[in-house]
């Protein structure tokens, strides 16, 4: 292979982060960074953007979804298929964000935290990496969105990347782009740091178009609508054969609808005032009437407790990712005869495959982003009042699978066109 012109670093490797969309995304990028520069890439992880770096980097070992290997270690001892209480404490202890020091919270700060970089007292691992990069990517995904949490501070992995990007091009006067990505702050000191950093940026594509006009209204208008890289993803065109673990939850002889979860329902900054179990209760109770076998398709991973009692009191199947890879996945989608959730991952899966969707919000405006890219008519749930909308997304269902074949045709063609937008545009190619 001809020795790469460029020695490029990307910030954001998140198939650490243990969720569907951020390891099905990361490969696809990765495979994109592949194709456009060959091996001279190097990558920081998603830890990073949660906990300070170890200045000799992560533990490898641990960089394909190092937080399923505590479900893993706990899974012989769940009898019931329910996370038990010390699995959770594994996973919280590893999860925890703590009050970073080596990042500031204010836009006023940046300065005296760079010159803090450039003295060698923080961010060392990530400097020597800056220093070797000629050009740098962040793949910003879900970060920029709505999150503050009981001290006042926003979203760390957030703050993390802002701060990395205004020091790039203000002390190193390099390359830097930030793609892949939605912006939905919902936070003045995030606007106000958006509003100094994404101006100094070479490249900036969002995936879709809400966040055009949130940064519009910022004043920075230098933006590209690229959609997520995950609509690059091609299945293996081999048959596929659902794996026996899938089998235990799918009787994949007979119809079902997959419904999901969203990150709306819970994050580290907030969370739904209802009561989780008994709204989806009513909810699959009604959908039982059109379709019997329902298929939880839980982003939680376990984690969600109401979820587990959900899953076990309603006696559904479950798929996640201790059953079924985002690969599976996009099998399982496939075959399903609509996907009604929040999770904007999940639901690109779902379109490549010719599925309907039937949508509600996440922590950001990024799934009614979804039906404006592609231009779906149906109606789009706010998910703070599902409760009330409970007959409302039954009577959808109805109208979508009485025109499905109609509906997956134009989720096709609509498709197709996103696939070719973001093979061009994900990864814009350094001169």
């Amino acid at each position: 292979m001809k020795k790469p012109d460029k020695n490029i670093l990307v910030i954001g490797d998140l198939t650490t982060a243990n969720n569907y969309g951020a390891i099905a995304t990361t490969e696809a990028l990765k495979k994109i960074f592949f194709e456009t520069y060959g091996s001279s890439v190097k990558y920081i992880d998603y830890r990073s953007f949660i906990k300070p770096t170890p200045t000799s980097g992560w533990d490898t070992e641990l960089n394909n979804s190092f937080l399923a290997k505590a479900y893993k270690i706990i899974k012989p001892y769940d009898k019931n298929g329910v996370v038990l209480k010390i699995g959770l404490e594994i996973i919280n202890k590893q999860t925890d964000i703590e009050n970073r020091v080596d990042i500031p919270y204010l836009f006023k700060y940046y300065e005296i935290f760079a010159h803090r970089i450039l003295k060698g007292e923080i961010l060392q691992y990530e400097y020597e990496l800056l220093k070797w990069a000629d050009a740098i990517y962040i793949n910003g995904e879900g970060n920029i969105v709505n999150g503050t949490d009981s001290k006042g501070v926003y979203r760390i992995g957030a703050l993390y990347i802002l701060f990395l990007a205004y020091f790039i091009k203000k002390h190193l006067n390099k390359y830097c782009a930030i793609i892949n990505h939605t912006v939905d702050p919902n936070n003045l000191d995030a606007a106000e740091i958006v509003k100094n950093v994404y101006p100094l940026l070479d490249y900036v594509a969002v995936r879709e178009p809400y966040s055009i006009k949130n940064l519009n209204e910022l004043g920075f208008y230098n933006v590209e609508l690229v959609p997520d890289a995950l609509f690059t993803f091609v299945p293996e065109e081999n048959i596929w054969h659902p794996p026996e673990i899938l089998k235990k939850e799918i009787d994949f002889t007979k119809p079902y609808i997959c419904i999901g979860d969203s990150s709306g329902i819970r994050s580290r900054t907030t969370k739904v005032k209802w009561d989780v179990c008994e709204m989806y209760s009513k909810l699959i109770k009604e959908l039982k009437n059109i379709t019997d076998q329902i298929v939880f398709v839980d982003g939680f991973n376990g984690g969600h407790e109401s979820i587990n009692r959900l899953v076990k009191e309603n006696k559904i199947g479950r798929v996640n990712l201790n059953n079924c890879s985002y690969k599976d996945l996009y099998h399982v989608l496939s075959k399903s005869e609509i996907f009604i959730s929040g999770r904007w991952h999940a639901s690109i899966l779902c379109v490549l495959s010719g599925t309907p969707i039937l949508l509600w919000s996440a922590d950001s405006h990024k799934t009614k982003g979804l039906y404006s890219l592609l231009e779906y008519p149906y109606r789009f749930f706010q998910i703070d009042t599902l409760p009330l909308h409970i007959d409302d997304i039954i009577n959808q269902t109805k109208e979508i699978l009485e025109n499905k074949k109609t509906i997956s045709d134009e989720i096709t063609k609509r498709v197709y066109v996103l696939q070719e937008e973001a093979k061009k545009g994900s990864v814009p190619k350094v001169l």
